[in-house]
C-alpha cells in the first residue's frame, strides 16, 4: 500500500511542477519590433538591447540567476558560428554574480526577470587574448539571454 501512495505523490508533485510552467523558453520569442532596436552602449563598450521587456526587476551586482542563452562570434564571413548554448540541455544555466565574462555579468545588469537581453561583447570585456578551439583570440561575443529567475 505504501508503495502506491509514494507513487501516487510522485506523479501529483510532477503534475504541480508541470502546471506550474506554462511558457516554453525559445530564444526566438521576441517583443515585435525588438530586433530593429537601437543597442545601448555601456562605459566597458558592451552594447545591450532588450528583446523581451517584462517590466520586472533586474538583478542587481550581488544576485546570481538562472538563465537560458546561445552564445556566437561572427566568423571572417560573417557567419553566426555558435559557440556555447543552454537550450538544447532542456535546463537552465545559474551563475552567481561575476561568475561569467565581465560584459556577460555587467550586461545581465539591464535584463529584467523573464525578459530577454542581446549582447555584444568587445573582446576586452569578453575572453580577450585568450584562445580555444571555438573562439579565436580577441573575438567579439554575442548573446542572445532570458532571464529565468533571479536569486
Amino acid at each position: 500500500m505504501q508503495k502506491h501512495s509514494i507513487f501516487g505523490l510522485l506523479i501529483l508533485c510532477l503534475m504541480i511542477v508541470g502546471c506550474e510552467r506554462d511558457y516554453i523558453w525559445d530564444p526566438n520569442n521576441i517583443d515585435e519590433g525588438a530586433a530593429e532596436r537601437p543597442f545601448n552602449t555601456l562605459e566597458s563598450g558592451t552594447r545591450w538591447r532588450l528583446l523581451r521587456d517584462t517590466g520586472n526587476r533586474t538583478p542587481s551586482p550581488e544576485e546570481g540567476y538562472w538563465v537560458h542563452y546561445k552564445g556566437w562570434r561572427l566568423d571572417d564571413d560573417g557567419t553566426e558560428v555558435m559557440f556555447d548554448q543552454s537550450y538544447g540541455l532542456g535546463v537552465g544555466s545559474y551563475f552567481g554574480a561575476g561568475q561569467t565574462v565581465a560584459g556577460f555579468y555587467e550586461g545581465m545588469q539591464n535584463c529584467p526577470e523573464g525578459g530577454m537581453i542581446e549582447l555584444e561583447i568587445p573582446s576586452e570585456q569578453g575572453y580577450g587574448d585568450a584562445e580555444s578551439e571555438l573562439i579565436p583570440a580577441n573575438s567579439t561575443l554575442h548573446f542572445r539571454i532570458e532571464l529565468i529567475r533571479i536569486e
